[in-house]
């Protein structure tokens, strides 16, 4: 077997055991002392073959991101621009996320911190609540406003 042919079979069983992206693959090839040529040659193949698909990669990345570490759209979109994603393949990925069940994971997040955090100070409270969940990478304008249903619905004024 050639030495492009043991780099292929390699990078391919890389690739078959988790969902890549292209730039993940450069960087896993460069760190193999594979020539940039040789990679991209090796990324035609393996998009041909459908080990690697940006869009289906978008999808699982923002899906998972989401359920398992409880990241909002804002950190997704992030993530997966820093893998150079395009546009297109990051909003298909957003399709995944369930807006009822985004907006629940905020409210949860929200009560949680709600019956935790001191409320003498009005603002340092509103502010308590909101910097975890957009730390988490959930836009600031959706998360102030489910806290101030929240503390409508709790009487917190």
């Amino acid at each position: 077997m050639s030495e492009f042919g043991k780099h292929l079979a390699k990078i391919r069983r890389w690739t078959a055991m988790q969902e890549r992206c292209i730039v993940e693959v450069k960087i896993h090839c460069r760190a193999l002392g594979i020539a940039d040529k040789d990679a991209d040659k090796i990324i035609s193949h393996l998009q041909e073959e459908g080990f690697i698909d940006e869009e289906r990669f978008a999808k699982l990345y923002a899906g998972g991101k989401f359920r398992n570490k409880k990241w909002g759209r804002d950190r997704i979109i992030g993530e997966l621009g820093a893998r150079q994603i395009s546009d297109e393949n990051i909003r298909t990925g957003l399709g995944e996320i369930d807006e009822e069940e985004y907006r629940k994971l905020i409210v949860s997040m929200l009560e949680h911190k709600i019956s935790i955090t001191d409320n003498t100070n009005m603002l340092l409270f509103k502010h308590r609540l909101a910097k975890p969940a957009i730390t988490k990478g959930f836009e600031p304008e959706l998360v102030n406003e489910i806290i101030d249903e929240l503390m409508k619905k709790k009487g917190i004024k």
